[in-house]
């Protein structure tokens, strides 16, 4: 609101100011100056008029003649200063009332044996004056009739001779005219008085309404500002979630476009992350995701973005790079901020992360290209030990696009019958013949020609397809080592290759005892290979697994034997038939690189136990010879057979 007191006192400053008025009081203080200024300026005429008509006309004393003209000044300038001193509204009305009601009787009292009947202009003009506060029209109506009746009295007063009034008629005129005039004063204020106090209700409901509603809106803005931050920032640690950051990564592009300079994009993931939220519960999970969000920021210069786009990944984004060098000095700074421990529930944790890093333009066009180049350089580092950056370079993108086409293709392999199985024999090393076949599969990709399984099998463990793919590689072995029975070629064991993933299926024993029953292929002609990987890694959940399936039969072989640490502590617990040394181990044969000294022990320990050893990778005459020396049950490499499609091994099974 403005100062009050800065208001010009003109008509038209002081009617713009009750039109601009906030409420009904403030309309009643301006409402207060109009009738004050009115009222001083005539009782100013007043004095002047008073003073002349007694001094220079009736010829009365210069004493009485300026009792009288002062009494109006005094009225005129107390008129002026009730509204001009900070009085409270209520009160400067009470004053203006006295003061109208005070001059009404003074010149009542004082003038009205001289002028009569004009004595009740004054009073009217009093009344009417009172009335400003009714309406700005009401306003305008007197004015006009005031100027009216004022003509009109200097038009007929020199007309109107000198007549005495009787006493009855100033009696008559008293008992009539005053009262009269007090009710319409009366009546007058009445309604002017239930006009504004009608007003003010409906003003202050008003008033309470638009509260309600500014409350209202306020409540609505604030809402609309909390879902925006909700839609465009994570909820546990506040950073900017994806949808944001990519808004981020579009703007960073075109500013980088017209400036010139590149920028970075970091993908980080947290290593292990799974350990925490599985030994500590999610919620400490989720306050080392909040604690790390805070180093992040905090590690960060101003400008740059840090977002978490789900789980345990963030992204971060360096804008304005002078050089490759300093992204890798950022890379290399957030990873320093893992040295210290995560404090979680009063104990100290240790974390670490790996970064993949990608430059804006060179490793993309745009924001999804940019971060999946980044996840590809991050998972880059996982696979080098964790714990460390890798920036994205043309064969990680090359592979990571081959790498996509296999695992789109895969899904249509089956059905378009790209898949194919090749058998490789494995030989007796004291009968000298085949007793074997290891089926290994094949892929006739239509764009990239004959893939080998060490390309694809990951792709198909990792999107779900390697149990339809192992049942495919199951049944088909099974059919086809039928066959040559039923054709009369010698029979020998089919041994497959299963995947941990086919072993924790739960309905791994009902797959092969359906196969088994709808080949007709006895079990005991069909072996199962493990990597020892999977059976050191996961020997407790599929013991027991492993132990039911040889139970119906069928032969389990450990393959890549001697890679692992623990080899010989869990071999005791493994139902297995036969162990396959790693082709390493077989290379080493007259190297002076005691492999021979291993493959002997192997050997020795593998005949003690009941378990026929198998030596893969053989592919010259000393090793095979050192192996039979040594008396090696099988082997089975290049030296004898490379692997063969069913129709070359039905070759060989004829001779």
């Amino acid at each position: 609101m403005k100062d009050r007191h800065n208001v010009r006192r003109t008509i038209p400053d002081v009617l713009n100011a009750i039109r601009d008025a906030k409420d009904i009081e403030e309309v009643s203080y301006y409402e207060n100056i109009m009738v004050s200024m009115f009222a001083s300026r005539l009782l100013l005429l007043a004095t002047i008029a008073t003073f002349a008509l007694d001094y220079f006309m009736r010829m009365n004393t210069l004493r009485a003649s300026l009792i009288n003209g002062l009494t109006y000044l005094f009225l005129s300038v107390a008129f002026g200063l009730v509204t001009r001193i900070k009085l409270k509204t209520y009160t400067a009305t009470l004053l203006v009332s006295i003061l109208s009601g005070f001059t009404l009787i003074f010149t009542t009292f004082r003038f009205y044996d001289d002028i009569g009947m004009a004595i009740w202009y004054v009073a009217f003009i009093l009344i009417l004056l009172s009335m400003i506060r009714v309406s700005r029209t009401m306003l305008y109506t007197i004015a006009a009739a005031m100027l009216i009746s004022g003509a009109y009295i200097v038009f007929k007063f020199p007309q109107v001779p000198d007549v005495q009034m009787s006493q009855v008629y100033h009696i008559t005129q008293q008992a009539i005219l005053m009262p009269a005039i007090c009710v319409v004063a009366v009546v007058v204020h009445k309604i002017s008085n239930d006009r504004y106090l009608s007003a003010q209700k409906h003003y202050m409901i008003a008033l309470s309404e638009r509260d309600e509603i500014m409350a209202l809106n306020e409540e609505i803005t604030a809402s609309q500002r909390e879902i925006e931050h909700l839609a465009y920032h994570d909820n546990l640690t506040g950073l900017p979630n994806r949808m944001l950051f990519t808004d981020h990564i579009n703007r960073a592009i075109s500013d980088s476009d017209k400036s010139g300079k590149p920028f970075a994009l970091m993908y980080l993931d947290l290593d292990d992350f799974k350990s925490i939220n599985d030994n500590m519960g999610h919620a400490m999970g989720d306050q080392l995701l909040a604690s790390l969000s805070q180093r992040l920021t905090l590690t960060l210069k101003k400008g740059d973005i840090a977002s978490r786009i789900g789980g345990d990944e963030f992204n971060i984004m360096i804008e304005n790079l002078e050089s490759i060098c300093e992204a890798e000095m950022v890379a290399e700074r957030i990873l320093r901020t893992f040295d210290n421990p995560f404090v979680l529930n009063g104990r100290d944790c240790f974390v670490t992360a790996s970064i993949g890093v990608v430059i804006y333009p060179a490793d993309g066009n745009n924001a999804d290209i940019l971060i999946k180049n980044a996840d590809i350089a991050m998972y880059e580092a996982k696979r080098n030990g964790k714990n460390q950056y890798v920036i994205c370079d043309y064969e990680m993108k090359a592979i990571a696009d081959e790498t996509l086409k296999l695992s789109a293709g895969l899904y249509q392999a089956l059905e378009r019958n790209e898949l194919e199985l090749y058998y490789q024999p494995l030989v007796s090393c004291n009968q000298e013949r085949i007793v074997g076949m290891e089926a290994l599969i094949r892929w006739n990709h239509p764009e990239f020609g004959m893939i080998y399984p060490k390309k694809f099998i990951p792709i198909a463990e990792q999107n779900g397809l390697i149990v339809p793919i192992g049942k495919w590689v199951l049944r088909t072995a099974c059919i086809q080592n039928k066959a040559w029975q039923d054709a009369g070629y010698p029979k020998v064991r089919v041994t497959v290759n299963i995947s941990v993933v086919q072993l924790q299926n739960r309905r791994i024993i009902d797959t092969l005892e359906e196969i088994i029953r709808e080949t007709g292929l006895a079990p005991e002609y069909l072996e199962l290979e493990i990597t020892e990987t999977i059976a050191m890694k996961e020997k407790e959940s599929i013991v027991e697994t492993l132990t039911n399936i040889k139970n119906m039969g069928i032969h389990i072989a450990i393959d890549d034997f001697g890679t692992e640490y623990s080899s010989l502590n869990y071999l005791k617990h493994l139902p297995a038939d036969r162990i396959k040394m790693d082709m390493s181990f077989i290379q080493g044969i007259d190297t002076g690189n005691h492999d021979e000294a291993i493959i002997r022990a192997v050997i020795v320990l593998a005949r003690s136990m009941g378990i026929n050893v198998v030596a893969e990778g053989v592919e010259k005459k000393n090793q095979n010879d050192f192996l039979f020396s040594e008396l090696c049950d099988e082997v089975q490499g290049f030296y004898y057979y490379k692997p063969m499609p069913a129709s070359e091994v039905e070759e060989v099974l004829k001779q």
